[in-house]
Order: structure tokens, then sequence, then C-alpha cells
């Protein structure tokens, strides 16, 4: 599948160290820094596309309804992939590269149910706001201070499927910048 994204991307790694040290200027992140770490938000949104926690996931139709040309009577269980939709050549452009850049705002984006890593709808998850910021503000601390590189041998990590999608063997050592 790949490497771990950022420590496998010095360019991408080097503009996140300069906007936290822009950003912050050696202070601890906070929710006010939010609308200015915008790389820092968009490897995050790049990450997630790549590696979803909620891999496979399933709902149960409650209504009759049709999903396109197919009638799904009430009952009916239904299961879908954010991985595999996250991953789609007709959606993303080279799907299996990193791109943070993809999530700019300057660029055409995805359409709406092409990025679903919280999943969506009525069961989308209720933390999905406080989980983006906090992932936001932990990336943007941990690389104001570290960096973190792979051990030797441990360049290439494959993702682990069970009840979420984890990043196996990845083994990493934090260096002070």
């Amino acid at each position: 599948m790949g490497t771990g994204p950022l420590a496998s991307h010095p360019e991408f790694e080097q503009r996140l160290h300069t906007e936290v040290d822009t950003v912050l200027r050696g202070n601890p992140a906070t929710h006010a820094d939010l609308p200015r770490l915008e790389l820092t938000e968009r490897i995050i949104n790049e990450t997630l596309r790549l590696y979803p926690q909620g891999w496979f996931l399933t709902r149960t139709v409650t209504h009759d309804t049709h999903l396109g040309r197919h009638p799904l009577p009430a009952g009916t269980s239904l299961a879908y992939s954010p991985y595999l939709i996250h991953h789609r050549p007709d959606l993303y452009t080279d799907p299996e590269t990193f791109d943070p850049d993809c999530w700019d705002p300057q660029r055409p984006q995805p359409p709406r149910h092409a990025f679903i890593p919280f999943a969506t709808g009525a069961r989308k998850c209720i933390g999905d706001t406080f989980a983006m910021a906090e992932a936001t503000l932990a990336l943007a601390t941990i690389t104001a201070r570290w960096r973190l590189k792979h051990l030797p041998g441990h360049h290439r990590t494959r993702p682990v499927l069970g009840a979420s999608i984890g990043p196996g063997e990845l083994r990493m050592r934090p260096t002070p910048r």
C-alpha cells in the first residue's frame, strides 16, 4: 500500500514545518490557530482519504427506496467501503498518491459524496468536526517540535484491516527539530 504519508514525502513535511513555525511561533497549538493551519488540515484530510478508519460500513434501509435503478425494500442491508470509494480513479486523480494539495480550495474538489471518512447522512459520526480539530491540533503540536523518521528497514507499512484500518507495523523515531 505504501509508506507512512508524511515521513515519506519530505516536500510536504517541510511545508508543514514552515506552516506550523509561522502560525504557532513556538507556542502550543490552540483552537484559535485552526483557520491558519490550512496545510495541516489538508494533510489530515488526505491521510483520512487514503486510510479511513471506518473502511467497511453497513446500513439498513428504513423505507422502500431506490439506489440508482435498483429497488431496495425496507429492511435491506447495505454494505459500502469508504476505503474503496476514496481510491476510485473516476473520483480522484491518481488515487493512490498522497497529495494534500488535492484539498486546496483553489483546485477542483471531488464530489461531496466521494469523501466519507466519517460516513455520511443521518448516521454520520457526530464527532467529525471535533475529530478533525483535534487531529489538526495534534499534528501541528507534534510537528512543531519533532520530526518522525522511519526506523531502518521499516519504510514500508501496510494497512491492517480489523474493526478499523490501522498502520500495521509502523516503527518510527521522533527526533527534535
